[in-house]
């Protein structure tokens, strides 16, 4: 086997972690999760979604969302590192989700 240099070296891909959420009603008064923001703007071309936070920290690159329109799940988010003020940047990892849609942690 021919000696590659170190940047043509490959990193081994990380195991993926499957992503569940809890079957609750996010607007049940005793529901777990909390709605933590609105999505702005939808770029489905790029996959992501720009999210204004409703107070609050902002959650950690890597946690993952959920979006709920109409009382229905409309997609999964998984946070960036991008943030600008109450602002966040998740790309789309599940779903369609569309401007308006509440998001929940």
């Amino acid at each position: 086997m021919p000696h590659l240099p170190k940047w043509a070296k490959r990193k081994p891909v990380p195991k993926a972690i499957p992503i569940r959420f809890p079957k609750l009603d996010p607007s049940a008064p005793n529901s777990k999760r909390r709605q933590i923001g609105k999505i702005l703007l939808v770029n489905a071309d790029a996959g992501f979604v720009l999210i204004e936070m409703r107070g609050g920290a902002l959650p950690v690159p890597g946690a993952a969302l959920k979006c709920i329109r109409d009382g229905a799940d409309s997609g999964v988010l998984i946070v960036s590192g991008e943030s600008q003020g109450s602002h966040v940047i998740a790309d789309i990892t599940t779903g369609t989700p569309r401007k308006g849609d509440l998001v929940f942690q």
